[in-house]
C-alpha cells in the first residue's frame, strides 16, 4: 500500500513537472506587453528564482539538522557543513550554466514563439548527446 502510494506520488511529480516545463514559455509570452517587451527584467527574475531556491535549501538545512539522529547531528557542525561546502564548490559552474540558460530563454522568447521556443531548447539534448560523444570517446 506505502509502495503503491509512493509511486502515485512518483507519477504526479514528472506529470506535473512536466506540465510546468510545458507551459512555461506560453505563460512567458503571455506576460510581454503590447510591444513584445517584457515589463519586468528578465536578469531580477532570474536573480530572484535562484534566492528563492537558496533560501529554500537553507531552510530544509535547518530543518533536516534539528532532527533527532546521527544525520542532524552531522548537519549541526559547523565543521562538517564547511567541508561539505568546499568539497561541493563545483558545483557552482553547472549552476552558474544553469542561470545563464534560464536568462537565455527569456531572451529567446523576445524574438520567437513559445512553440519555436520550446523547439530551440530540447536541442538542448542532442547538443548534449554529441558533447557526451566527443568528450566520453
Amino acid at each position: 500500500r506505502a509502495a503503491t502510494k509512493i509511486q502515485v506520488l512518483k507519477v504526479m511529480l514528472v506529470a506535473g513537472d512536466c506540465l510546468l516545463i510545458g507551459l512555461q514559455p506560453i505563460l512567458v509570452h503571455m506576460s510581454k506587453d503590447a510591444n513584445g517587451r517584457f515589463a519586468y527584467s528578465p536578469v531580477s527574475v532570474n536573480f530572484l528564482t535562484e534566492v528563492t531556491k537558496c533560501v529554500f535549501a537553507i531552510c530544509l538545512l535547518f530543518y533536516y539538522a534539528n532532527k533527532p539522529g546521527p544525520e542532524g547531528k552531522s548537519l549541526r557542525s559547523w565543521d562538517k557543513v564547511k567541508t561539505a561546502a568546499r568539497k561541493n564548490v563545483l558545483l557552482a559552474v553547472p549552476s552558474l550554466l544553469y542561470a545563464i540558460n534560464n536568462y537565455l530563454k527569456f531572451v529567446m522568447q523576445l524574438y520567437f514563439r513559445p512553440a519555436t521556443v520550446k523547439m530551440l531548447s530540447n536541442l538542448k539534448v542532442l547538443t548534449i548527446a554529441m558533447l557526451l560523444k566527443v568528450i566520453m570517446h
